[in-house]
This record gives C-alpha cells, structure tokens and sequence, in this order.
C-alpha cells in the first residue's frame, strides 16, 4: 500500500491511498480462505482502538496472507490468532497453563479450573508437531474461540464475531 499525505496552508490534509498488491481477489475462489480472511479482518477490527497506530497489527495481517499459501494454513492461523492476541495484550501463554498426562501411550495436554478440565490439543504445545486431522485443528480453533469469548470479549460487552463462527462453518 502507497500512502501519501496531502497537505497545503489552507486545508487540513487528506490522504491518498493506492493499494499496490491486493492479495483478497487470489482467494475469491477458495471459500475457506476467503472466510478466513473475513474472520482475522474482523477480529482485528473489534480488538483494536480506532485512529491508533500499531505496526506489529499491520505486520501480522501481511504474515497472514503469507500463511494462506502453506498447505497446513489451518494450523498456522492458529497461532497467527493466538500471535495477534498477545500482541493485543491477550497472551494465553498455553505452555505456562497446561498439564501433562499419559493415557496409554499417548501425551495429553489439558488445562484444569475450578469447573472443568479442558483438553489442548497437543500442536498448540508441541508446535512442530505435523496435524493432518481437521478435528484436531477444529479443537484448537475452538480452544482459542473460548478463550477469546470468554476472557476479552465478554468481559469488554463485545459479541462473538458472525465471520469466526462462519469461518468455523467452512471448515467442517
């Protein structure tokens, strides 16, 4: 994007802005990318202040076209969400939370409250584990949609954003 700023003595300034790669039309046919898209504009548009600069907010939405182009791109908006919610203030820091457990030969991961015990997915600690079940990916996913509701959005009287839940719909 091309932003210049015009200004002379008698007017307050405007700008002109030229966009110089619109990456959105690559992903018009893909409706899961697309979706996608619509879901992480939207959540940066209901956590972020309006008129406040913030570079690593516009950084991460260049990493997010970046990710769309990987096959395990699911996985990897994953942590891109959970990237722009500690930027945001919003660490969920999952490692620093989570337990250890064996069940059979397998490792679980879960977090424990007062109420409930909640299963993490192992990719979201494990990250170099390769998932190739979209349940798993739908899981973690899901993980992050609690966490967002229940700890910024409610708190803040903000709604659950329509687009994750659609985002959430194309993938299943």
């Amino acid at each position: 994007m091309l932003i210049t700023i015009l200004k002379n003595e008698n007017r307050i300034g405007y700008f002109k802005i030229e966009i110089l790669n619109a990456y959105t039309p690559l992903y018009f046919d893909h409706k899961q990318k697309l979706s996608c898209i619509t879901s992480a504009m939207n959540l940066i548009k209901i956590l972020t202040a309006e008129s406040q600069s913030n570079d690593k907010v516009y950084f991460i939405i260049q990493n997010l076209f970046l990710i769309l182009k990987e096959k395990d791109w699911i996985k990897k908006y994953i942590f891109w969400e959970l990237e722009l919610l500690k930027i945001l203030g919003y660490d969920l820091a999952l490692e620093n939370l989570v337990e250890k457990d064996l069940e059979g030969n397998k490792t679980v991961y879960y977090a424990s409250s007062l109420n409930e015990k909640k299963y993490v997915p192992n990719f979201l600690i494990e990250k170099d584990i390769e998932v190739n079940d979209l349940g798993t990916l739908l899981n973690g996913l899901k993980l992050v949609g609690d966490y967002l509701d229940k700890t910024i959005l409610r708190p803040n009287n903000l709604n659950y954003p329509n687009s994750r839940l659609l985002f959430l719909n194309t993938l299943k």
